[in-house]
C-alpha cells in the first residue's frame, strides 16, 4: 500500500471509529433515559437524557482549546494520535457503567462524565481530520476528498445505529446496549498503531520553516479574527442540526407514537445513509461550483425544506410515510453543506492559528447550536403545543448563516 493510501486510510478509518465511539450515546438516548435517569415523567427522563447527550457537546470547546494549541504549536499529526488513543477510554466507561438500580446516583454522574471525556476528545479530533484533509488534499479535488471522509464518519454512525438496532430488539438480553460501546472503545486503540504511520502536513511545515508559530494563537484570533469565529460558530451549528434533528430528535418522536427501540434505530439507519450517500455527490458539485456558492445554496435549502419537513410529523396520524420523507427531505438539504463546511472554514484562519480557530469555531457551534438540538426541540414542543416549533429555530439560523456566508464572497474552490 502506498504512502498516500496509508494516510488516508489512516485518518479515514480513525474518524470512523470516533464516530461510531461519539454518536452511540445519541442512539441509545431514550433507551438509556429509564435506566440511568429513572423517574416518574416519562418527559422529564428525556430530557434528562438528552441534557446527558448536550453535555459531550459542551465539553468539545475545551477540547478544541487544548488540541487546538497542540496542534498550531507541535502540528496536525499529535492531536490525531491522541485523540484517537485516547476516545476509548470514556467510550468502553460508558459500557461498564452500572445501572441506577445498581449504583445509584453515582450511574448517571458516571455517564456524564465519561459523556464529557468524549466530547473533550472528540473536540481535538473532528478538527483534526478535517484540517488534516483539507491540507493534504489537491485543491481541485479538496470537495470529492472532504466528501469521502465526511461520509465515512456518517456510515461509522450507520455501524452505531445498525449495531444499535440488533442490540435494542426485544430478543435481546437487557445488558446487549453495552456490547458496541465495548467494540468501539477497543477498536479506537487499534486505530492508533496506524495513525503513527501518518506524516505532517506540508502547511505546517512550511509555516514552521518561516517561523511564522505563534506563542499565543489565541491572541491572534481574537484580535485579527473575530468575525470568521462568529460566522463559523453559526455555520458549524446550523450544519449539524437537519442530521440530529431527524434522528436523535426524531427518536422521541417515533417512540411517543408506538414505534419501538428498535424501529427507531431503523429510522435513524434511513438518516444516516441518506445523508452518507448524497455527501459523496455534493462533495464533487463543491468542486464544480465553489464552496461559496454551495455554502450559500445549503444555508437557503435548509430555510427553505424545514416547514414542510416537519409539517409531515405533525399529523394526527403519524405514519411510516411521513416518517422517511420527514427524515429524507431534511437531511438531503443539510448534506448541501456538509461536504464542504470545514475546508470553508479552515480557509477564513492562516495557518499559524488555523487548527485552533477551526477547532473553537466548530466545537462551540456544534455544543451551542448542534449537541442541544434535541433538548431545544424537545422543549419548543412542550413550551408550545407544536411539532412545528422546531422548524422556525432552524429556519432563524439559517437566516442568520445564510447572510452571514453571502457577506463572505471568496470562493474557496478557485
Amino acid at each position: 500500500m502506498s504512502q498516500t493510501k496509508t494516510l488516508n486510510w489512516a485518518v479515514t478509518a480513525g474518524h470512523i471509529v470516533e464516530c461510531f465511539d461519539t454518536t452511540l450515546y445519541g442512539f441509545f438516548a431514550v433507551m438509556l433515559a429509564p435506566i440511568f435517569f429513572p423517574s416518574s415523567s416519562h418527559s422529564v427522563e428525556l430530557l434528562v437524557s438528552f441534557g446527558a447527550f448536550a453535555a459531550g457537546f459542551l465539553a468539545r470547546p475545551i477540547g478544541a482549546i487544548i488540541f487546538g494549541f497542540i496542534g498550531d504549536k507541535y502540528g496536525r499529526k499529535k492531536p490525531l494520535l491522541w485523540s484517537i488513543m485516547l476516545v476509548g477510554i470514556p467510550t468502553i466507561g460508558i459500557g461498564l457503567t452500572p445501572t441506577y438500580q445498581t449504583l445509584g446516583i453515582m450511574a448517571p454522574i458516571l455517564l456524564i462524565v465519561f459523556r464529557l471525556l468524549q466530547g473533550l476528545l472528540w473536540g481535538g479530533e473532528f478538527t483534526g481530520v478535517n484540517l488534516y484533509n483539507a491540507e493534504t488534499s489537491i485543491k481541485s479535488r479538496l470537495g470529492t476528498r472532504s466528501g469521502i471522509l465526511i461520509s465515512a464518519g456518517v456510515f461509522g454512525a450507520v455501524l452505531a445505529t445498525a449495531v444499535g438496532a440488533l442490540v435494542s430488539m426485544e430478543t435481546m438480553p437487557t445488558w446487549a446496549w453495552r456490547v458496541p460501546f465495548l467494540v468501539g472503545g477497543v477498536f479506537a486503540f487499534f486505530i492508533y498503531l496506524f495513525r503513527r504511520e501518518i506524516s505532517e502536513t506540508e502547511d505546517f511545515l512550511k509555516a514552521k520553516q518561516q517561523q511564522s508559530l505563534l506563542l499565543s494563537p489565541w491572541k491572534e484570533l481574537l484580535t485579527n479574527h473575530k468575525k470568521h469565529l462568529f460566522l463559523a460558530v453559526l455555520i458549524a451549528g446550523l450544519d449539524l442540526m437537519p442530521l440530529y434533528l431527524s434522528s436523535i430528535f426524531g427518536n422521541q418522536l417515533f417512540s411517543e407514537v408506538g414505534y419501538s427501540d428498535s424501529q427507531c434505530m431503523l429510522f435513524n439507519m434511513l438518516s444516516m445513509i441518506t445523508c452518507g450517500a448524497l455527501i459523496l455527490f455534493t462533495g464533487r458539485l463543491a468542486d464544480k461550483i465553489g464552496f461559496q456558492k454551495q455554502m450559500q445554496l445549503g444555508t437557503v435549502l435548509i430555510a427553505l425544506f424545514s416547514l414542510p419537513a416537519f409539517y409531515l410529523i405533525s399529523q394526527t396520524e403519524l405514519h411510516a410515510i411521513n416518517i422517511a420523507l420527514f427524515i429524507i427531505i431534511l437531511v438531503m438539504a443539510g448534506t448541501v453543506m456538509n461536504c464542504c463546511y470545514m475546508p470553508y472554514i479552515a480557509r477564513f484562519f492562516p495557518t499559524n492559528c488555523r487548527y485552533s480557530g477551526v477547532a473553537l469555531s466548530v466545537t462551540i457551534g456544534q455544543a451551542v447550536f448542534g449537541g442541544t438540538a434535541p433538548l431545544v426541540g424537545s422543549f419548543l414542543i412542550d413550551y408550545t403545543g407544536t411539532k412545528m416549533a422546531p422548524a422556525f429555530w432552524l429556519i432563524a439560523l439559517s437566516i442568520a448563516s445564510a447572510i452571514g456566508v453571502y457577506t463572505r464572497r471568496n470562493d474557496l474552490a478557485e
